[in-house]
This record gives C-alpha cells, sequence and structure tokens, in this order.
C-alpha cells in the first residue's frame, strides 16, 4: 500500500465507511506501530494516552466531516489527514497531565531513566544512592536505575548542581561530552550546555578530578584536581582546561566567632593568612614591604571580593585574579 492509498483508507476510518476487513487491518497496523515505538509505557499509561488521543482527534474533526471514532494508536492531523504515529515527539510534546510540567523521566531503554527538565524552574532528583541532583532548566541527566557496585554514572546536558552522598567504594562520575567529572562525595555545579562552547565545573565542598576523554589514553589525559571556591572552564574546540575562581568564593572554613574577622592593628600578612584559611584561596603580596602594613577593620558578613575592596583601599594597594590565586599590588608600608 502507497502513502495515498493509507491516507485514503485513515480518512474512511474517521468517516466511517471502512469495511471490516479494513478496520481489522488498521487496528493490526495500529498495534504493531505500538510495539515498534521506542519509548516504554506501563499498562496504565497506555489506557490514558489512548483516551487523550481520541480527544484531540475529536477536537481537531468535530464539524469538519461526519466520523465514528474507533480506536487505535496514532493520531490524525486534521488540515491534511496524515497520520501521526505515536512517538516520542508527540507524545513530550503535548502538554497533558503526564507530561510533567517540571520534569519528564521516562526509561528509554532497560535499566536507564532520562530526566529532563522543561520547566522555569529548578528540579531537586534524589538519587538512590541519597545523592541529590538540582537540575536546571532546559537541562537533562541519564543514570541507570540501580547504580553498580565499583561506580555511580550518569550523564548530563545543561547545568546541575550535585550533592553527592559519600561513599568510598563507589566514585560518583558525570559524563559531559569530553568531560568528566569524578567524586568521592561533595557538592559542586557543572554547566554543559550543547550550544555553549565550553564545559564548566565549581566545587562547593570536597574535592572534584575533572579530565578529558576524547582521543586520550589513561595515562596521557589532560586533567586537574578542584578544591572549594575554584572552577575550570573546558574549550570544547581547543580541549584546554583553564583554572580560575568562582565568582563568588563562599567560606569554606567559618571563622569560630565573629571577633576572627575584626582586626585591629593586624599586619596585612596576618589578614590574609586567616582569609587563606576561610576561603582556600592562596593570597599572594608581590610587594614583601607590604607586610608590615597595618590594618584595622571588620570584615564580618562581607563577600570576599568586598573584603579585598576594604583591605586594598587602605593600604593604597590592588588586586588581580589570576588563574586560582589572588595577587595584591601596592607601593608597601616601609614607613609605618
Amino acid at each position: 500500500m502507497n502513502q495515498y492509498d493509507f491516507d485514503k483508507l485513515i480518512e474512511k476510518y474517521l468517516a466511517g465507511q471502512c469495511s471490516p476487513e479494513e478496520e481489522e487491518w488498521i487496528r493490526a497496523w495500529s498495534d504493531q506501530q505500538l510495539h515498534q515505538t521506542a519509548l516504554s509505557f506501563s499498562e496504565e499509561e497506555k489506557k490514558t494516552l489512548r483516551k487523550r488521543i481520541w480527544n484531540r482527534i475529536d477536537s481537531h474533526t468535530l464539524g469538519r466531516r461526519s466520523f465514528s471514532v474507533r480506536y487505535g494508536w496514532w493520531s490524525l492531523s486534521a488540515a491534511a489527514s496524515v497520520l501521526l504515529v505515536l512517538t516520542g515527539w508527540w507524545f513530550w510534546s503535548q502538554p497533558n497531565p503526564l507530561h510533567r510540567s517540571v520534569s519528564d523521566k521516562v526509561q528509554t531503554r532497560p535499566g536507564a531513566v532520562d530526566v529532563s527538565n522543561t520547566s522555569g524552574k529548578e528540579q531537586k532528583i534524589t538519587l538512590k544512592d541519597g545523592s541529590l541532583v538540582i537540575l536546571k532548566p532546559n537541562s537533562s541527566i541519564s543514570y541507570p536505575e540501580q547504580f553498580g557496585d565499583k561506580n555511580r554514572q550518569l550523564s548530563l546536558r545543561g547545568e546541575a548542581f550535585f550533592d553527592v552522598k559519600r561513599d568510598p567504594a563507589r566514585p560518583f562520575i558525570v559524563q559531559t561530552g569530553d568531560l568528566v567529572t569524578q567524586v568521592l562525595g561533595t557538592s559542586f555545579t557543572i554547566k554543559s550546555y550543547d550550544e555553549a562552547n565550553d564545559i564548566e565545573v565549581a566545587v562547593l565542598r570536597g574535592r572534584v578530578s575533572v579530565y578529558e576523554t576524547s582521543g586520550k589514553l589513561p595515562g596521557s589525559r589532560n586533567g586537574v584536581i578542584l578544591v572549594p571556591n575554584h572552577k575550570i572552564t573546558f574549550d570544547k574546540a581547543s580541549q584546554t582546561l583553564t583554572p580560575s575562581l568562582v565568582a563568588a568564593p563562599r567560606l569554606v572554613h567559618p571563622p569560630e566567632n565573629r571577633t576572627s574577622f575584626i582586626f585591629t592593628n593586624v599586619a596585612l600578612a596576618d589578614v590574609f593568612s586567616t582569609l587563606n584559611k576561610a576561603y582556600g584561596i592562596d593570597f599572594i603580596l608581590e610587594n614583601q614591604t607590604m607586610n608590615q602594613c597595618i590594618f584595622n577593620g571588620d570584615l564580618n558578613d562581607l563577600p570576599l571580593y568586598t573584603q579585598l575592596d576594604l583591605i586594598c583601599k587602605s593600604v593604597n594597594a590592588t588586586y588581580e585574579r589570576r588563574g586560582t590565586t589572588l595577587f595584591i599590588h601596592g607601593e608597601g608600608c616601609a614607613d609605618f
């Protein structure tokens, strides 16, 4: 049967003009399409979808022609009477209760689960190992229903924050294109959109191993170890990793009390030593005479870069970010 004859047969079916043999052929064909589809549905989902499909057919064709509704796993275009086989495109593009407004979860292959956040809000996902994933809008992850004995591996497209349950026996591995992020237990963010030129990994807590895999042997992979407040940017075109600091560093080891961030006649070297312990970031005084400078001030409840602005202003200095280190420039305080 060619496409033209097939379309005519569908029109006859909707108009209630098919013979019993033709109706039987259409039902057999629709059942065959259902078995061949790559999607996996429960019996309850099939019943719900069947009802929705025919409701949509009814709403699109009522008043256009007389017809008798039968059942089948297909939907007709009202304008051209072209059959649309029930596929993932039709199912996931329709606004309905089964299509979750925040995320779509469907098992697309044995033992695997895909989750896509199609909403404008973050979506929290708790994995079976206790790890938390906060999936950003327009992002998706794929993971096994049950993690294996050797590792906990998933793949990400888009952006997500991970708070990983510690398990020394099973590393947590996130695959994003040609970049792999591996941890035992920590918190970090990965940003890897298909249309972007780079991939970004930033660490909130713990240590993260990040390395590339494309075209590299295990012994020669380019990679780095990230610690809190550090990030890397992986350029997809040049296959290079660039380490740097996150935009807004957080306290890694908060001071025991507020007096720890109140400085009275404290040498500049000691002030930066305190900040180094609190943020896990290295500060370098390029002019050694700056060690003699004295700082007075209260740095509580201020972001790191605001703290730096106050310190540098007090001693007529500036700072510069180079990679994961902050360099302080100034004439020094030899006369103090």
